[in-house]
């Protein structure tokens, strides 16, 4: 393989390592310039994104558009999740605002 084909594969697979929905967060710099949670109902902040409730794959893989997430009203994407393993520390895998169950604070939505 040639070596500037082996430089381009490197970085495609570094970028696409990035921060992820759910992810922890003080910035919107920390998600790769997406939104940065910090909510009573994030703790230590949470990765996220703008979507549209009901339009199929406005949200990334693994994760859904939830009412409210983002405030006054906004929804936004929130990492799913089918058990407490998929969640990381200090957040429950519950629904939130009718949806399908995601990785909240214990404070909920």
């Amino acid at each position: 393989m040639r070596p500037s084909l082996v430089l381009v594969i490197s970085l495609f697979a570094l970028l696409a390592c990035g921060p992820t929905i759910g992810d922890p967060c003080t910035s919107p710099t920390d998600c790769g310039g997406a939104v940065c949670l910090n909510r009573d109902f994030t703790p230590g902040g949470s990765c996220s994104l703008a979507c549209e409730l009901g339009v199929a794959n406005t949200c990334p893989t693994g994760s859904t558009c939830v009412k409210h997430a983002l405030g006054n009203g906004a929804p936004g994407c929130m990492r799913l999740c089918l058990n407490q393993s998929q969640c990381r520390n200090g957040y429950l895998c519950k629904s939130a605002n009718d949806s399908v169950p995601v990785c909240v604070g214990p404070q909920g939505i």
